[in-house]
Formats: C-alpha cells, sequence, structure tokens
C-alpha cells in the first residue's frame, strides 16, 4: 500500500510531501499492523491557508466524520480545500489527486493524508469509491 501525504511547500501551494510504501509489522502469525499516519494531539494542527474555496465540512475541531465518496467514471471535482484532516483509502477503481504539484495517480488500496490543503479529484475511467475518515480541525493561526 502506498501512502501520500500532503500539506505546502515554501511557497504556500499544495504538495505531496512524503510518497512511501506502508510496511506491515508481523505481530503474530497471521496478525500484522502498519500505521501509515498519527496525530501528536488533538484537535489536529490548523490547516494551511487555502487559495481554493472553502468547502466548510461543519466538523468541529477534533470531532470525526466518516463517508464513502463514489466519484462517476472520468468525473472532475473543482479545486477546493477544507476545514478537515482526511484520512483516505481508495477502495475500488481509480483518481487523479490534483495538487498544486501536478496530479498523483491513485489505485486500489492507496491511502492518502489530506492536511486541509486546495485539492481536486479526478477519477479514472472505471470511477472511484473513496473510504473517508474527516476530523474537523482549527481555523488557520
Amino acid at each position: 500500500m502506498r501512502t501520500l501525504i500532503t500539506g505546502v511547500d515554501a511557497d504556500g501551494r499544495s504538495c505531496v510531501v512524503s510518497a512511501d510504501e506502508l510496511a506491515l509489522d508481523q505481530l503474530a502469525p497471521g496478525f500484522a499492523t502498519g500505521i501509515p499516519f498519527a496525530t501528536t494531539a488533538s484537535p489536529p494542527p490548523a490547516r494551511p491557508d487555502g487559495a481554493a474555496p472553502l468547502i466548510d465540512q461543519g466538523i468541529a475541531p477534533g470531532l470525526a466524520r466518516w463517508m464513502i465518496v463514489e466519484l462517476g467514471p472520468d468525473s472532475e471535482t473543482p479545486m477546493h480545500h477544507t476545514d478537515t484532516l482526511d484520512l483516505e483509502t481508495v477502495l475500488s477503481g481509480s483518481v487523479d489527486l490534483v495538487l498544486d504539484d501536478g496530479a498523483h495517480r491513485l489505485e486500489q488500496g492507496d491511502l492518502v493524508v489530506l492536511a486541509g490543503v486546495d485539492h481536486a479529484w479526478r477519477a479514472g475511467p472505471d470511477g472511484c469509491r473513496l473510504s473517508a475518515v474527516l476530523i474537523g480541525t482549527p481555523p488557520p493561526a
């Protein structure tokens, strides 16, 4: 499983700050775990300022919502940012995560951490289904 973690560069543009394969640690026969991402504070840190329009998810800082998102074949969302830290898993299909640094193709099983940065989605030819856990963040300082 590939894990992409987003952030912003020195110019405040959304980008991938790390892209690594998730390593699983064998804890017992037939049982392994891996941690693609963890927070160190509650609520999570404030999201960065965004240039694209804000989609207010209505989730107070520290609260969580779990959603399933379906994107139809070849559909696209406009560039936007949210007031949440989003932990997303591609369940089926494929999708391009579009950031200021370009498009990043995600396939079934890939993971992405969206830290409230400017982004858009462009589904592949078969569409895409995502599992998304959204955690509310404070506004930028």
